[in-house]
């Protein structure tokens, strides 16, 4: 083994070891590129002993066994230079450093990739772009304001239900998506809460897919949405035209009178709250056989509705306001056409009749704070009046309900003045009791079945 020597005056800190090399027919000292303690090297370097396990212990006498080996390579190819003899040395003193450095570089390119692919970013930011309008859905517009409420309402339970482990698109399993559906029951979600949660996940799912950052598409054949019976879904009601035509007869004023009139224009349009509530003078116009209509945009949809004047009622109410409907807020509708329709279940007792429901996630919260009561009848079912249950959504279902049992148009016909483009969501509209389906297939045998 070559000489090995230090170059300084200094008795503290760090230094390089160099060694004297014949190159290019000249002596010169090389740099080893091997730091040692000048302080320890003093110490060890007068006994050859100490120096061996000195070297021994630094690792320093393998690669100073590699660094002869490579010169004297060199020296028989006849390759010896300061350049050659430089490589050399980085090659063999540099080779932890080099082999760290990239082993370093390696783990932040797969921690970048990490966050990356990190479920939980993905979905807080993919939530946000929808709700500054950066991310359109599937028909190039915006979301409307119920569908941000969703979207925000499932990043709100994700990252509740993921709080304590994070997770990568790849790292996706059935067991971690079984986690999020055992909290939505957990928390007590309705069916078709819980359905609707189930099927924003799998929407994220496709959406991190398409974008590349998984290929982990059969996550969603474990997300399937289970079938919810009659007997887990809230009530919800329609009004008889026979209720129709009391609540349009009763005698109100003021707030009350406005807001029994704009919910009836719901009920007479067959039109979402978001929509009924904008008519205007402009809305109103003629098909060109001369049928009076409404033409309106749909602000869920943005699918367009020509609504024919088929209720006298109808045009009495917005002439009433010159076809300009009053503004009443969604919450003041809901709030009062449940006490209008209670003060009517007087003299309509059909509207106090008590039904067989569910409770809502926030009235279960309330009923076990000891904020909200409720009545249940002898199988342990809550029940509500009928006007308990009426809100601004029992308009839309009033309206397909009744023309349904009319008998007189098409299914067909139905969808083009609702605006549902499936049938299978339109269908939901009819609400039909089980004696009233009976009543209906009755009625329709009643000239004989062939």
């Amino acid at each position: 083994m070559f000489g090995l020597q230090i170059r300084t005056k200094g008795s503290e800190g760090k230094t390089p070891l160099y060694t004297r090399l014949k190159v290019e027919g000249k002596s010169i000292w090389v740099n080893l590129q091997l730091p040692v303690e000048i302080r320890e090297w003093n110490e060890v370097s007068v006994s050859d002993r100490k120096l061996s396990n000195f070297l021994d212990r630094k690792g320093y006498s393998k690669k100073l066994a590699e660094i002869e080996f490579g010169i004297k390579e060199l020296r028989m190819r006849n390759r010896l230079t300061k350049e050659s003899l430089e490589n050399v040395i980085k090659n063999v003193a540099l080779a932890e450093v080099r082999d760290q450095f990239l082993k370093d570089e390696e783990l932040e390119q797969k921690l970048l990739e990490r966050k990356r692919k990190n479920v939980k970013t993905f979905v807080k930011n993919y939530v946000d772009g929808i709700v500054k309008g950066e991310i359109l859905n599937t028909k190039g517009m915006k979301y409307s304001m119920n569908s941000i409420k969703s979207w925000k309402q499932f990043r709100k339970l994700f990252l509740e239900c993921y709080k304590n482990n994070d997770f990568t698109w790849d790292e996706l399993t059935q067991s971690i998506i079984h986690q999020f559906i055992n909290y939505l029951d957990k928390k007590g979600y309705m069916g078709e809460t819980k359905n609707r949660h189930i099927g924003v996940y799998s929407t994220i799912i496709t959406v991190s897919e398409k974008q590349k950052l998984h290929n982990n598409g059969i996550a969603r054949k474990w997300l399937s949405a289970p079938t919810i019976n009659d007997d887990e879904r809230r009530t919800l009601i329609y009004l008889t035209k026979d209720e129709l035509k009391s609540l349009y007869d009763m005698e109100l004023t003021g707030l009350k009178e406005q807001v029994r009139d704009v919910f009836l224009i719901g009920c007479y349009t067959a039109l979402r709250y978001s929509d009924f509530c904008k008519i205007e003078k402009g809305c109103i116009g003629y098909t060109l056989k001369g049928t009076k209509v409404i033409r309106i945009t749909q602000q869920k949809t943005k699918g367009k509705v020509v609504i024919p004047f088929i209720y006298d009622e109808l045009e009495i109410l917005l002439k009433k306001y010159n076809y300009d409907v009053p503004e009443v807020c969604e919450q003041i509708i809901n709030r009062y056409i449940k006490e209008i329709c209670k003060e009517l279940s007087e003299t309509v007792p059909s509207l106090g009749v008590k039904m067989r429901t569910l409770l809502t996630k926030t009235e279960r919260d309330g009923m076990k704070k000891g904020k909200m009561k409720f009545e249940f009848d002898e199988e342990g079912y809550p029940i509500k009046s009928r006007w308990e249950m009426i809100s601004c959504h029992t308009t839309r279902r009033t309206a397909i309900t009744n023309l349904y049992l009319t008998g007189k148009f098409s299914d067909r016909q139905l969808m083009s003045f609702s605006g549902h483009k499936k049938e299978e969501t339109f269908l939901k509209y009819i609400r039909l009791s089980l004696d009233e389906k009976a009543d209906d297939m009755a009625n329709a045998a009643s000239d004989g079945l062939f």
